[in-house]
């Protein structure tokens, strides 16, 4: 064949390759289009006059969609870029607090069973040891330092806050929630003292030590600790809140606090954190298999949360890896599915956005064939069949089911559920949901109807009435009955007065108003009160507080304890008596 012939029959093969590549391109692209609107009418609130979000999405290891919505700068009009753009990340920071840990683990300087003492000699003796872990899993029973700073002081988010404000606030704390290892709750104090012992083991800021130990060798270009409030960060997005005039107003982050929060990041520099979990760079498999270890109690109820992390069934029950951040008017988060090889990264700088919702929605997009095999794969006929609860047991007496009605509330939610006996069964009401008639499940054990992971077990307990509510699943609920309000006993001039809590250095002042109690503290407007049980109000605009009263062998009111979703047992004590407010 003559070199024109070659020439001519490679063309001919090109022409017709070419043309089935651009049909191929052509239903591509029109798949593709049709994504990107979907996706995009997610986004669709945030435009060239407002703040907004950055979104990424990853697949096997490829960052394959990013886009900006919305202004990082309201005031000189810069949008939002995925690949530059810092916005703050709130507490997805962390995993990396919770990493820096664990590289000091691995340089054999610290063992996650080591007392926090040892290296934070400053830090109260509370009669048990707080371990590292204790602090990485949120068992430690520290209280949030983050709310002992704005309970009733005054002190918003916005405001200037410095480390030595959270440390004089963190030692003045004569006691804990919960002995450390008994149960779970969240508390920013844990991650700014791992932080701290990060600073001191490594001779080096924390800035410097993620930096040096993290961001650099994964090439995180754009990712950095912000530690002073009034540093400059190029390409740094601004936060805004929603005005109740119109527009917007600047709400931004100026506490210097790191280690819960601190980290500014980027969509496509979080991409490559993302990527360290299957092929670890940093750290090693050892140090991701870490992260993702769920915690377990001291009594072996095993917990959700891992260490900097959240590993459950969040989404569709598939194997979740995840965690949110909110400071400020910044809402983040870093979703990922490791089955899938999918993870999904939200980052918005405007107040009022639901980031999990908006990622799971956009899973939801993208794995929307996978979605629908597996439906298909549960509705086949040789599938597995779901778990059956077992046939009720006999209806207990009416007097047994009197004995169980009530009103019960959960410590660590401050949420009153309801039990009453009535028509032959005994119904169930959790908050701000519709009775339910529970099944017997056996002694003293009740179910949801047709669940059987739902197990209801009354006991009593130094002659307390307890309810222990189990749902198959992470931590049960505990809750203890208490004594529902008597409105004909109630004098609400009882309660009124100025009342002083050391722990917090603040004083509140309970006035009468109209019939109802109202709290009044520096800096903020009064918020009525509400009552729960007896001698217990919650402060029902904005805050999350129990007020339990506290009285003498004379009836008379002393003082009240407050409890927090994330602060518990507070102590404030009477100072003097106040009549009605002006």
């Amino acid at each position: 064949m003559s070199v024109l012939a070659v020439r001519r029959h490679f063309l001919s093969i090109a022409l017709v390759l070419h043309s089935a590549a651009a049909m191929a391109d052509t239903s591509d692209t029109s798949q593709t289009t049709e994504l990107t609107q979907r996706v995009d009418a997610l986004f669709s609130a945030y435009d060239a006059g407002s703040p907004g979000c950055a979104l990424g999405v990853i697949r096997n290891g490829e960052l394959v969609y990013k886009k900006g919505y919305g202004n990082a700068s309201l005031e000189f009009g810069v949008p939002i870029d995925p690949e530059n753009t810092a916005f703050a990340i709130g507490s997805i920071s962390k995993q990396f607090t919770a990493a820096a840990i664990l590289l000091l683990v691995q340089d054999g300087k610290i063992s996650l069973t080591d007392d926090i003492r040892q290296y934070l000699p400053e830090m109260p003796n509370y009669g048990k040891a707080i371990s590292i872990d204790h602090m990485l899993s949120h068992t430690s029973g520290l209280r949030d330092y983050t709310v002992l700073m704005t309970m009733g002081t005054g002190v918003r988010e916005v405001d200037y806050s410095s480390d030595a404000d959270a440390m004089a606030i963190i030692l003045r704390q004569t006691s804990l929630n919960f002995a450390p290892g008994a149960h779970f709750m969240y508390s920013n104090t844990n991650y700014f003292l791992l932080a701290k012992i990060v600073e001191r083991l490594s001779s080096q800021p924390f800035g410097t030590f993620l930096q040096e130990r993290i961001f650099q060798p994964l090439n995180m270009r754009h990712t950095r600790v912000r530690d002073k409030y009034d540093a400059v960060v190029r390409q740094r997005a601004m936060g805004y809140a929603p005005s109740a005039t119109g527009g917007y107003s600047i709400k931004d982050v100026n506490w210097e606090q790191v280690g819960n929060t601190g980290v500014l990041s980027t969509v496509s520099d979080l991409a490559k954190w993302d990527g360290n979990f299957y092929q670890p760079r940093v750290g090693g498999a050892w140090l991701v298999k870490q992260l993702q270890q769920n915690a377990i109690r001291s009594d072996g109820i095993r917990l959700s949360h891992a260490r900097g992390l959240i590993v459950d069934g969040a989404y569709r029950g598939m194997r979740s890896v995840h965690h949110a951040g909110d400071t400020a008017a910044f809402h983040a988060q870093l979703f990922r599915l490791p089955e899938q090889r999918f993870s999904a990264v939200v980052l918005c700088n405007v107040d009022g956005v639901d980031q999990t919702l908006l990622s799971f929605k956009v899973a939801d997009i993208f794995l929307a064939d996978e979605i629908k095999k597996r439906r298909a794969t549960v509705a086949q006929p040789g599938a597995r069949p779901a778990a059956r609860a077992p046939a009720p047991a006999s209806m207990p007496s009416a007097s047994e089911l009197e004995s169980y009605a009530g009103v019960y509330l959960e410590r660590y939610s401050q949420s009153l559920h309801a039990r009453e006996a009535r028509d032959g069964h005994l119904w169930y009401r959790a908050p701000q949901r519709e009775p339910v008639a529970l099944e017997p499940g056996g002694a003293q054990r009740f179910r949801l109807p047709g669940k059987m992971e739902n197990l209801f077990q009354f006991s009593r307990q130094d002659k307390r009435a307890l309810l222990t509510i189990g749902s198959g699943a992470d931590e049960p609920l505990e809750l203890v009955r208490v004594k529902p309000v008597q409105t004909d006993r109630v004098r609400l001039e009882d309660y009124a007065g100025t009342y002083f809590s050391p722990e917090i250095n603040v004083h509140w002042t309970i006035v009468t108003k109209d019939g109802k109690l109202y709290k009044q503290a520096q800096r903020e407007a009064s918020k009525p009160m509400s009552p729960a049980f007896e001698d217990a109000y919650t402060v029902t605009i904005d805050d999350q507080e129990l007020l339990r009263f506290t009285r003498n062998s004379r009836q008379r009111i002393t003082g009240f304890i407050v409890d927090n979703p994330r602060v518990l047992n507070v102590v404030f004590s009477r100072t003097r008596s106040a009549a009605k407010a002006d």
